[in-house]
């Protein structure tokens, strides 16, 4: 056995010892029904519009009988956006009142809402039943508190492994940090999914993620809100192209996606070529009027493409270089804008043999006549400076999407997003979105393949770092 599973071994045995000496009585006074309804209802706005991990909470108020389960599913699968869940949720509660007060509270800690916990009982983290819930269920996080250690001469080598306690923690903590490289995106994110964010818990457990503490120069994004997002869905008003069926599925994760990266998201939807052209353009000046308060810009079109264009539903193309990407240059100079593009590049198929199924559709169209190309310009900084720019498939290429599920392009990088934002940078998680995607098409040898591209001219690493806010 390594002297590292040696000290985790007894740092388990100590902390068992210790348990036994913490009070279990409840240590805190209940407020009565009327105290509690008060409570919920003051911080209500904040209940909604704030708390995270709602999944995780419901499932600590399940185990100890507050809500039944019929109840939690319900509002899982009714409720897609996260706000809506939450007050689903609350409005389920208040009919609880003081046997749901404190399961919540204890729910809301043990998700990382601590400054929720802080409002509507701020004793809480001071008390012993915090102490027994964080040896019962938060073991990783209590390695590194100040315990006092026994006196007897067999504890003599546990009060010297404490003097390693925080870089065994860091070892601990990296090692685990680098289990999630491995991780598969097999089972895709359901509507009304959470984005893992980037806890006091996280911070605590991988201080080597703390934004503020990153060794390597990265972009500045910690500013609440994020930034904008622009999100343009094209999907059934088209003259003669083909309905884009699931496109709706998209729109709506991706729209739940960046609200939770903490970006104020513009939804347009159906728009002819002169209103894409507009929109783009109006929110090109959006971004630069607000550049001192604004980290990022992310801007996101789903639709029918061809090589170099995007469709508009009246059916008349948008040139993209020079009609959405190059409208940005000069624009939130410095600072990263990010450009994803759901459309097919072109006609061709990537079969694998001449038996592939067509069950799949596809955003292609092979008339490409009506482009309307834009003029040359001058910038300040070199064109592209600090974008990128991630197309859902190869130059040449159609781009895949099912009807009843959307995207598969789409669908994999909100997946991958959801689960890995908080401590992957944007590079990192397109290389799992590239890898996710070669396994799903190879896993069935009827299914065409897709490649997505992407484009880099960052300067530096990008972080989303979702849930982290500067609170000046």
């Amino acid at each position: 056995m390594s002297e590292q599973d040696q000290l985790i071994l007894a740092l388990i045995e100590h902390l068992r010892k210790k348990l036994l000496l913490i009070p279990h009585s409840n240590d805190i006074d209940t407020p009565n029904d009327d105290e509690c309804t008060k409570k919920l209802i003051e911080n209500r706005y904040k209940l909604i519009h704030t708390m995270c991990q709602t999944a995780k909470v419901m499932d600590y108020l399940e185990s100890n009988g507050v809500i039944p389960r019929s109840i939690c599913s319900r509002i899982l699968h009714e409720y897609r956006v996260p706000e809506d869940r939450n007050r689903a949720l609350l409005d389920f509660l208040f009919s609880r009142a003081t046997n749901a007060f404190r399961p919540l509270i204890e729910a809301l800690y043990l998700s990382g809402n601590e400054h929720l916990v802080q409002l509507l009982d701020e004793k809480f983290l001071l008390s012993n039943v915090r102490q027994q819930i964080d040896a019962e269920y938060r073991f990783p996080t209590a390695v590194g508190l100040h315990v006092s250690l026994p006196t007897s001469v067999e504890d003599e080598k546990l009060r010297n492994f404490n003097n390693n306690i925080e870089s065994l923690e860091s070892q601990i903590s990296l090692f685990n940090l680098n289990d999630v490289e491995i991780t598969k995106f097999d089972d895709e994110v359901q509507m009304g999914f959470e984005v893992q964010l980037l806890t006091s818990d996280l911070l605590e457990q991988y201080p080597q993620l703390d934004p503020m503490q990153r060794s390597n120069k990265c972009y500045r994004m910690l500013r609440r809100p994020r930034g904008q997002c622009l999100l343009i869905n094209n999907v059934d008003a088209f003259k003669t192209m083909e309905i884009r069926q699931g496109s709706d599925i998209d729109a709506s994760k991706l729209k739940s996606l960046y609200e939770q990266l903490g970006f104020v998201v513009v939804v347009r939807r159906n728009l002819i070529h002169k209103e894409m052209v507009n929109v783009i353009k109006n929110f090109a000046d959006l971004i630069e009027e607000q550049k001192e308060t604004c980290d990022c810009a992310v801007i996101i079109i789903l639709s029918h493409g061809g090589n170099g264009t995007i469709y508009a539903v009246d059916e008349l193309a948008l040139d993209v270089d020079e009609q959405i990407i190059s409208v940005f240059d000069d624009h939130l100079i410095g600072k990263p804008k990010l450009f994803i593009l759901q459309a097919c590049r072109g006609s061709q198929c990537n079969y694998r043999s001449e038996s592939s199924t067509r069950l799949w559709s596809t955003d292609s169209i092979i008339n490409e006549t009506n482009i309307d190309s834009g003029s040359h310009v001058i910038t300040k900084v070199p064109k592209r400076s600090d974008m990128a720019i991630w197309y859902s498939t190869l130059k040449d290429y159609v781009s895949w999407r099912l009807p009843d599920e959307g995207s598969v392009f789409i669908q994999s990088l909100i997946t991958v997003f959801a689960r890995t934002a908080w401590h992957y940078d944007l590079v990192t998680m397109v290389q799992c979105v590239n890898r996710t995607m070669k396994e799903k098409f190879a896993a069935h040898e009827s299914t065409p393949f897709q490649t997505p591209c992407f484009e880099y001219h960052l300067d530096y690493p990008l972080y989303f770092n979702p849930g982290c806010f500067d609170q000046n």
